[in-house]
């Protein structure tokens, strides 16, 4: 089977095309490899759409993936890496079935379209992932370990006692691979989230163990606060002018995001796609080793 991924550069995209290359059954190919996207599209016996990045470079990916693809003759089976914040920010257990509501923000936004848009493509197959974590995964492993060994996340009280919905990128990873083998699953969206997924609480202090930067701080409200309104806006701008010469921001969305009770139920993704979600402590240690590498460097 030749497999297109598009977003093969991002840290889905890579694990993906090392998966399928070790595979007996794929040859993955990337959009480099054509003359033109179309091209592309047209070579692949099946597409994988993982691309992340801006709100608009997501939107219009998915919105040329799919003019293009159902311009074939025989339209091909296309995985569609979505996120749970098509949900919005409700309570509670979430199957495949709640209302879309995403929230105004941009990013929010763009992942609800792109969405809707493989939602009309009947033979996309959706994968609404949750917290990914594990190596390669800058934003919920990177920048929460450089926080935590800081000593600017920790025990957060009250406000971090809500659900993190943590989703190991090798699950993810073989989500994608079952959903290319499953074609009668086109036309689903699954939800992906490890059973009895932690607080972000208990996310923040086991991953703190597995990095050793223990003793674990209790984080006030009133420190997150000061932190949010003194420190995040000057970080921000550093951060896009040095890089990371500079430590990480704390940012609104990640405060948000704490605090928010919903439960992704990511039971169908189990019997459909035979998901096994990777212990969390296992993939604390894995995405910890990654890290500490990764600072060595």
């Amino acid at each position: 089977m030749r497999v297109l991924v598009i977003g093969a550069d991002n840290f889905v995209g890579r694990p993906l095309l090392e998966a399928l290359t070790r595979s007996d059954w794929a040859k993955p190919i990337v959009a480099s490899e054509a003359s033109g996207f179309d091209q592309a599209v047209e070579m692949a016996d099946s597409i994988v759409n993982c691309t992340m990045g801006r709100p608009q470079t997501i939107v219009d990916a998915a919105r040329k993936l799919f003019e293009v693809a159902q311009r074939r003759s025989r339209p091909p089976p296309v995985v569609h890496v979505s996120s749970m914040t098509v949900y919005g920010s409700v309570s509670g257990p979430v199957a495949e079935n709640a209302p879309l509501l995403a929230d105004p923000g941009a990013y929010a936004q763009a992942q609800l379209a792109a969405d809707q848009l493989a939602s009309r493509y009947p033979q996309a197959i959706r994968l609404r992932t949750g917290v990914e974590y594990g190596p390669g995964c800058q934003q919920w492993s990177g920048l929460i370990a450089d926080l935590l060994a800081r000593g600017r996340l920790g025990d957060l009280g009250a406000g971090g006692d809500g659900i993190c919905n943590l989703l190991f990128i090798d699950d993810l990873v073989a989500a994608i691979v079952a959903s290319l083998r499953r074609p009668q699953l086109q036309g689903k969206a699954f939800n992906l989230a490890m059973a009895a997924a932690p607080t972000w609480n208990g996310y923040f202090i086991a991953f703190a163990k597995a990095l050793g930067a223990v003793p674990v701080r209790r984080i006030s409200r009133r420190r997150l606060s000061t932190e949010l309104k003194y420190l995040a806006p000057p970080l921000k701008i550093s951060q896009m002018l040095l890089g990371g010469l500079l430590p990480p921001p704390i940012t609104p969305s990640l405060v948000a995001a704490c605090r928010q009770e919903i439960r992704l139920d990511s039971s169908a993704a189990e019997v459909d796609l035979g998901l096994r979600w990777t212990d969390l402590g296992v993939g604390l240690q894995r995405a910890a080793a990654w890290w500490k590498a990764d600072r060595r460097r």
